[in-house]
């Protein structure tokens, strides 16, 4: 047993203070929302001035194989650094945490997925009152069982081949994504749908669109639902619930297209005790306070706490229209946001916003187009979670010694 101090060369955090944003400069500085459970998404990242990211990261060069951890509001969110063009232009917010592991000691994979399966006693460590944080100093005298490094490199490599699959999933579903967002783009952005040629243009409130289609607020088009807590201080409300329950934090921690399963449940009693609504499969979430704009699709009955206004698909309006038609309204809908402490949109103010609703052929087409990329986008989601399961339930026991690898004949990377 010895301290993660000293399986480690450093262990630190990141900027105290703030940088001055630069579009497309290609410097990133991350926060503790960028950090997904195994890789880091610049897709939201903010983008900084060169002259900050050179004076911000004197502090640390962020390299490959170093360990991310969030320390500050979301805890215990984890990344492996990978060798990639960003990693060299890349520093952080002091929400983050950076561990560089001691080579000679810890392979970082393995302590990588050491500190994963022990994320429950390193949020136990963390204190404060208003907002939870994970102190450097509790993070350096983080106990840590060190097995031999032989051992350690076969454990890494036994995790790492789910981890490689998940991976591959991972970069299928971004692909399909795109693809969809693409068809989305060239039949209700472009107007160009098979048959557009022949499709006489009139004017509206959004510019010209196809003469069948209509032009009509959002709130007109389709049914919008909000959501409500339980209190939370009456546990028969909670325990053993079994009705799925999203929060803001389910969607931007999933950051998937479909999502199925809550962090929390409420039971019958807490949802009739509150103003949450439950609504079919396939309806589209989207956050509505804070972080606003973030949108699922869901693939089972649910409800919502209040921070969010979910959309129900009709025969007019499909779901894929209503997610990717969110997607490219995004930055409209938060400019009307409004609130002191934090931001949100109130479904008045969204149910305004105008959507193009095309002719019902046109609308079945699509839906028949897009139907199979969603589904193959679904079952790979699914594919992944099983794998997480899978992974997850090996984790505590081989990154231990409880589970012997030494006969294990597998071929191991030297890091």
């Amino acid at each position: 047993m010895t301290t993660l101090q000293d399986a480690c060369l450093l262990i630190t955090d990141g900027k105290h203070g703030d940088c001055q944003n630069e579009e497309g400069s290609g410097y990133y500085f991350i926060s503790c929302k960028d950090v997904r459970e195994g890789w880091v998404d610049y897709s939201g990242a903010r983008q900084i001035t060169e002259a900050d990211y050179r004076d911000t990261h004197r502090r640390t060069q962020l390299e490959p194989n170093d360990i991310l951890i969030t320390n500050s509001g979301t805890i215990g969110r984890m990344a492996l650094v990978p060798a990639r063009p960003e990693t060299y232009r890349t520093t952080f917010q002091k929400s983050v945490a950076i561990i560089k592991p001691n080579q000679d000691k810890a392979v970082p994979k393995w302590l990588y997925y050491y500190l994963m399966a022990s994320r429950d006693a390193l949020i136990a460590w963390a204190g404060g009152t208003a907002q939870k944080n994970l102190l450097l100093r509790d993070l350096r005298a983080f106990e840590v069982h060190l097995l031999p490094l032989p051992t350690q490199r076969k454990i890494a490599a036994v995790l790492s081949a789910y981890d490689d699959l998940i991976e591959n999933n991972a970069r299928r579903i971004a692909v399909l994504e795109e693809m969809a967002r693409l068809l989305y783009q060239e039949w209700f952005a472009r107007f160009r749908f098979p048959g557009h040629e022949d499709v006489a243009m009139v004017d509206s409130e959004l510019g010209p669109v196809p003469e069948e289609w209509e032009v009509k607020p959002i709130g007109e088009a389709i049914e919008t639902l909000g959501g409500g807590t339980p209190s939370t201080k009456n546990p028969e409300y909670w325990d053993d619930g079994s009705i799925t329950w999203f929060t803001p934090s389910d969607l931007t921690s999933a950051g998937t297209m479909f999502i199925s399963e809550s962090s929390r449940q409420i039971t019958e009693l807490g949802y009739q005790k509150s103003s949450a609504h439950l609504f079919p499969p396939y309806s589209v979430m989207m956050t509505s306070r804070a972080t606003i704009g973030v949108v699922a699709i869901n693939t089972q009955e649910a409800c919502t706490n209040q921070g969010f206004i979910t959309c129900i698909p009709n025969e007019q309006v499909s779901a894929y229209q209503i997610y990717f038609w969110i997607e490219q309204n995004k930055d409209q809908i938060i400019s009307v946001a409004s609130g002191a402490t934090y931001k949100e949109i109130n479904r008045t103010e969204f149910r305004e916003f105008l959507i193009a609703i095309p002719d019902p052929n046109t609308n079945e087409r699509f839906v028949e187009m897009m139907t199979p990329i969603a589904n193959q986008i679904e079952n790979l989601q699914t594919k992944n979670a099983i794998l997480r399961r899978t992974r997850d339930l090996l984790l505590p026991r081989l990154v231990s010694g409880k589970v012997d690898v030494s006969g294990l004949e597998i071929a191991v990377p030297q890091v």
